[in-house]
């Protein structure tokens, strides 16, 4: 592999945000008499907001999926964060330290808008240590699309070869594939499918073993 750059996805790959989502936008609908089932919540995971503010218009009667659901959530979320909510991913530091000890450049490629991705990033820690960010209205299409990663390429001065994608979500494995980048899947609330898998370089459980790997593979920057 000519691995150069490392592109990571942030919710549920970085951060451990999506338990922490389902929870605020949870109690948002509870407080208008309705629920939401962990099923429901996994069809909005790694989708443009836009997308999934439609599921929720749809879903829901008398709701508007961006006013009444993700505008309230965005406020929240960031207060949850400075809180103290947030958590990194297990190996994630140890990672990182990786990354620097093998002059492998970084950058994270997330489809939620600016100001959560922003916050998750801060929130764990993480922002100081990334080289680039790029997120939803920095580009034209979101994951599934490939923009999202063929801009943290560009911003990191590598062709997309010289890549390698970690991503948890499907939409994010299909469109590093659509970027023509090697991913990594590391599942965190879906379980992938066989057809996710068959375009995977591995699944992994863990960013530790995304370290181990690098560290087998003698992969350097």
């Amino acid at each position: 592999m000519n691995t150069k750059c490392i592109l990571f996805d942030i919710d549920g790959l970085m951060a451990d945000s999506e338990q922490l989502t389902f929870t605020l936008i949870r109690e948002i609908l509870r407080e208008r008499g309705l629920d939401m089932t962990l099923d429901f919540y996994r069809q909005t995971i790694g989708v443009d907001q836009k997308i999934g503010a439609r599921l929720f218009t749809d879903t829901y009667p008398g709701i508007d999926g961006q006013k009444d659901v993700y505008d309230v959530f965005e406020t929240r979320y960031e207060a949850a964060v400075q809180e103290g909510r947030l958590s990194p991913k297990p190996g994630l530091f140890e990672l990182l330290e990786e990354l620097d000890r093998r002059n492998l450049r970084r950058a994270a490629a997330s489809s939620n808008v600016e100001r959560v991705a922003m916050a998750n990033l801060r929130g764990i820690g993480a922002l100081s240590r990334m080289d680039a960010v790029v997120c939803d209205g920095m580009v034209e299409h979101v994951k599934p699309f490939p923009d999202l990663f063929l801009k943290a390429a560009e911003l990191l001065g590598a062709q997309p070869e010289e890549c390698l994608v970690l991503e948890d979500s499907t939409a994010g494995v299909q469109a590093a594939r659509a970027a023509g980048i090697p991913v990594i899947v590391i599942p965190d609330l879906i379980s992938p499918t066989e057809e996710t898998l068959e375009i995977c370089l591995a699944r992994m459980d863990s960013l530790l073993d995304v370290r181990n790997f690098l560290v087998e593979n003698d992969i350097r920057g």
